[in-house]
């Protein structure tokens, strides 16, 4: 269906104007079969049955608020983004027919597709995507999405016409499409309330029916979903659970049908399992090991230098990981990411680490607390840092805690070891974990050379010249170290066999539009 082609010409929105007008911020358009063409692979879609999905603990259900990836997961099923990035990062019209960019990108235009309406009936058009996005960029709000959308103020988000919306940024943002598709962008009625696990209103193909907090969510598929002949599922029911060992025996023992992640030390039981099949997706996930610039002794930056120095990436890699995994060196800047970076590879030099730690005033080290969540591979991750750093005398005490025990502080530890989701363009995770006025910034770092970079890097459309400038902001968090980074792993996503129609994605969402049961 056309949907799901994007690149015919529609009035100048196309995805080919969209690269050469305001260029897509360099992304590659990706290869290979459209999604739908290549799940055909599987056979042909058998509608009916209930699929079983099991997620991480959550925190908040609220949309404009939710931060962790079970919450994601289950707001997806019943709440639509504009567009939506696949694997291959090439974009997909959803609530947004068509878009194109004005004044050298600055100013955005999204026309919208028509006829869709919400789960109670209503039409959605563009005074709910206006609203939706005021919300988003309202400082009164506590919007999660605050920090991905720096460049938008709420007076500069306008109904052009019943289905056109215009975005005016403060800067021009070439790969502005893609921010759209920030976790908390789901269109939401004007009128939405803030309680959307009682009164959970989208357009997607899923009504949730019920939900217990911390629990589950129960969906029945939307019959009046705009995408003809989908879902082809009946319903969805999405588990909640602690850790994920017991997701890991939820899926052998056939109470579970799809795992939304998993690391891969969990994983591992599954892999001999001939009813179980793992679909792993390339990514620029990391984990951030962040160090607050504004405390001993990480406001020397030698002492960042020697935390760096201190790890085996090679061996981290290949024992949380299994080699799944690319080696990090301490930007986010991920190889997934079509540019072309020069700076040298940071490897263990503990003699080095050591000199450095005694230049600052530490030759016995020193004692530090360091704060993790309990999520895939991050607490045995933790262990090999704790491991690694105690042979340069820095003696680490963890504290591994829940995730939304974790996330109501992160921010604030002085020593905190925290997964970042995969953005579709680099500029989104360094605008929102390292610029000076971001809510995010964990290490409390601020550069305004760095800033200004990345600016210039999200408006810049020439694939060379981003590359230049990607090289200096890498440059830079290489040698202040706000956060190490030793590895971007591959997402993976473990499930039964009969299940067809998931694909494994960059970011951990979860589109079960196409997913059926054979």
């Amino acid at each position: 269906m056309s949907e799901d082609k994007d690149t015919n010409e529609h009035n100048g929105f196309s995805r080919r104007s969209f690269l050469k007008a305001a260029g897509a911020a360099g992304l590659a358009a990706g290869a290979g079969l459209p999604l739908d063409d290549a799940f055909a692979a599987a056979g042909k879609p058998k509608r009916g049955g209930r699929l079983r999905v099991s997620v991480p603990p959550i925190k908040s259900l609220d949309p404009v608020k939710m931060d962790t990836s079970g919450a994601i997961a289950i707001v997806q099923q019943a709440a639509e983004y504009l567009v939506w990035a696949g694997p291959d990062l090439k974009l997909r019209p959803v609530l947004a027919e068509k878009w194109k960019a004005e004044n050298g990108g600055k100013t955005w235009l999204f026309k919208l597709r028509e006829g869709v309406k919400f789960h109670d009936g209503r039409e959605m058009t563009a005074d709910d995507v206006v609203a939706t996005f005021k919300r988003l960029v309202n400082p009164k709000s506590a919007s999660a999405a605050a920090s991905q959308l720096p460049f938008l103020k709420p007076e500069n988000v306008g109904k052009v016409d019943r289905h056109t919306v215009r975005f005016d940024l403060d800067r021009p943002v070439g790969a502005f499409p893609y921010y759209t598709q920030t976790y908390n962008a789901v269109i939401l009625p004007a009128d939405y309330d803030g309680n959307f696990a009682t009164h959970p209103v989208g357009t997607g193909p899923f009504r949730m029916t019920q939900y217990k907090a911390e629990e589950s969510a129960s969906f029945e598929r939307n019959p009046h979903y705009w995408r003809d002949g989908h879902p082809y599922l009946d319903g969805v029911d999405i588990s909640v659970f602690g850790s994920s060992q017991p997701q890991i025996l939820a899926l052998q023992g056939g109470n579970v049908d799809v795992m939304l992640l998993s690391g891969y030390l969990d994983a591992k039981p599954l892999m001999p399992n001939k009813d179980i099949k793992i679909i792993a997706a390339h990514s620029a996930e990391h984990r951030e090991l962040t160090m607050r610039v504004d405390k001993k002794p990480f406001d020397d930056k030698r002492v960042r230098q020697a935390v760096a120095l201190c790890l085996n990436r090679t061996a981290i890699i290949r024992s949380l990981l299994g080699g799944k995994a690319d080696m990090g060196n301490d930007h986010p800047i991920a190889p997934v990411y079509p540019v072309n970076l020069s700076v040298p590879q940071r490897h263990k030099n503990l003699a080095q680490a050591r000199k450095l730690l005694a230049a600052a005033g530490y030759p016995h080290g020193f004692d530090i607390d360091l704060y993790t969540e309990q999520y895939a591979e991050v607490p045995q991750y933790a262990v090999l840092i704790q491991q690694m750093l105690a042979a340069a005398n820095i003696r680490v005490k963890l504290h591994v805690q829940p995730q939304n025990v974790y996330y109501n502080h992160w921010t604030e530890v002085t020593f905190g070891l925290t997964d970042w989701t995969t953005r579709p363009t680099p500029g989104q995770i360094l605008s929102s974990a390292f610029m000076s006025d971001s809510k995010w910034n964990a290490p409390h770092w601020k550069n305004k050379q760095f800033d200004h970079l990345v600016e210039r890097l999200q408006a810049e459309t020439d694939k060379a010249k981003r590359s230049q400038l990607a090289n200096r902001i890498a440059t830079i968090l290489h040698d202040e170290v706000p956060a190490v980074i030793a590895y971007f792993k591959q997402n993976l996503r473990p499930m039964r066999k009969n299940v067809h129609g998931v694909d494994g994605s960059m970011s951990n969402y979860l589109d079960l539009t196409r997913a059926w049961l054979s």
